[in-house]
């Protein structure tokens, strides 16, 4: 059995990690067109916590780990080039934020959904090798769901299906979540549908739906 009282030492590191005051811990952010936007979730996050160490690898079009045009949207290819991305500009990694999904739903892929989770699962075998290998403690691991997509008579036709398919990975995305001892912000139940109303094409959203999810990610997680 665990001990139930941890040495004072290491019960002072753990607080004195949890202290640390959201604006100043370093985040890498792994995501796609809602993330890469200009007033996406990550710049009104930022806002939010008022500045702070951030790198945002987020790409238009990005998969976990589906070839969508190119390597350059595949996660899976580019996931060290991130990680070494994020050491090189902050010097450090706190927390990594996962928020993948919906690209991965598109009508092109959808003989292949049953792969999107194994890509997930090896998405975050590789993210804690990266870090077993190098002998450093594995950053905390924020995963988001992807959020409430239109239904088809809404979206274009790449993204027919959409909806059904980022519930359904969403499911499974909280299982592995909860199993792994992730946090989960799941956009899906909140701000969940609601934050289409900002939204003119079913997939992206306004500054101010942005700002919905940004709010969403931050409760649930900070």
């Amino acid at each position: 059995m665990f001990p139930r009282i941890l040495p004072l030492a290491i019960l002072t590191l753990l607080l004195a990690g949890c202290a640390v005051p959201f604006k100043k811990r370093s985040l890498l952010v792994i995501g796609d067109s809602n993330g890469a936007a200009a007033q996406g979730w990550v710049a009104q996050l930022q806002q939010i916590r008022g500045g702070g160490p951030l790198v945002n690898t987020s790409v238009s079009g990005n998969t976990f780990g589906f070839p969508d045009d190119g390597v350059e949207r595949n996660t899976l290819e580019n996931l060290t080039p991130y990680l070494r991305r994020g050491y090189a500009e902050m010097g450090a990694i706190d927390e990594i934020i996962i928020a993948l999904g919906t690209n991965d739903c598109k009508e092109k892929f959808a003989d292949r959904r049953e792969e999107i989770g194994r890509h997930l699962q090896t998405l975050l075998q590789r993210t804690r090798a990266f870090f077993a290998e190098r002998g450093q403690e594995v950053p905390r691991i924020v995963l988001v769901t992807p959020p409430p997509a239109g239904a088809d008579d809404r979206v274009s036709t790449e993204f027919r299906g959409v909806k059904a398919c980022t519930a359904t990975l969403s499911d499974f995305l909280r299982e592995i979540a909860v199993g792994e001892g992730y946090c989960v912000a799941d956009l899906q139940q909140k701000p969940g549908d609601a934050v289409l109303v900002h939204s003119d094409d079913g997939i992206h959203f306004t500054a101010q739906g942005y700002r919905m999810l940004a709010r969403s990610i931050v409760s649930a997680c900070y």
